[in-house]
């Protein structure tokens, strides 16, 4: 008995001593946490992207020469215009240029555009307001229009921004390509609410409430792609400008009780 008892107590030592041995081989990987920048740098003024706007080099100097890769997004997705985007110049005027091939026609649809302020502080914000063309086989334009935005504020950030629509009732449309135009650069956008109403970032908020004309910038975010349901309401029930004196308040009521709405 006492001779199994010590057979017992050795393995339990060899036991523990290949558990230590096998933990040391396999050291505990220490885990870094990634925290949010605080401190991210401001975007650029609008003169100043203005001015590497027109620093950049061409690519591209025709419609033909655009690559023509990216499908249109079935629904609206993210992109933004920066100093490093690809810039194409029309009759002397540089522009950045985002192009999409389209779907087989079978009926006619709208596209929608979202833009956000570059900034927290509207008054020394820009946003990017695009001129659609749309494109045939051979790219050649059929249709180009300055799109006109309105502001709109939802229950949460992808319902929040400047909205417009856009349709595709051509059958021969086989290409759309954002771009900007010198009429969109001197024009503005409406915009009722204060920075706090619309971002979500955090710290505090530095803005005046009131009304501003948000001027339109070469550059900056937005997002795009074919119009869905839940995106019907914000382009809808937008505000394109100010209301009418003795109007009431029943249009941002509406507005208000839309942007709750899933």
């Amino acid at each position: 008995m006492l001779r199994v008892l010590k057979l017992c107590y050795t393995a339990l030592q060899i036991a523990l001593l290949v558990a230590c041995a096998h933990s040391v081989k396999v050291p505990l990987t220490p885990v870094t946490l990634a925290l949010p920048s605080l401190s991210a740098p401001p975007p650029p003024s609008r003169d100043d992207a203005l001015k590497q706007l027109q620093a950049t080099t061409p690519c591209c100097r025709g419609w033909s020469e655009l690559p023509f890769q990216r499908a249109l997004p079935d629904e609206p997705q993210d992109f933004a215009f920066d100093r490093f985007s690809p810039v194409l110049e029309l009759d002397g005027q540089r522009t950045h240029f985002l192009a999409f091939v389209l779907p087989g026609f079978k009926r006619s649809y709208r596209l929608l555009f979202k833009a956000q302020p570059s900034a927290r502080h509207l008054q020394s914000s820009y946003l990017f307001a695009p001129t659609l063309t749309v494109l045939d086989a051979q790219f050649q334009p059929l249709r180009s229009e300055d799109l006109k935005l309105c502001e709109y504020i939802g229950w949460r950030p992808a319902l929040s921004g400047a909205f417009g629509s856009f349709a595709i009732d051509d059958k021969q449309a086989k290409y759309v390509v954002i771009t900007s135009s010198p009429t969109q650069l001197k024009a503005t956008t409406y915009w009722e609410q204060s920075p706090a109403g619309f971002s979500a970032a955090a710290g505090p908020d530095p803005a005046t409430r009131g009304n501003f004309s948000i001027p339109h910038g070469p550059n900056g975010a937005f997002s795009f792609g074919r119009l869905t349901p839940q995106y019907e309401s914000a382009v809808q029930n937008g505000l394109c400008g100010k209301p009418k004196k003795n109007a009431g308040l029943l249009p941002q009521w509406r507005q208000s009780i839309a942007g709750m709405l899933p």
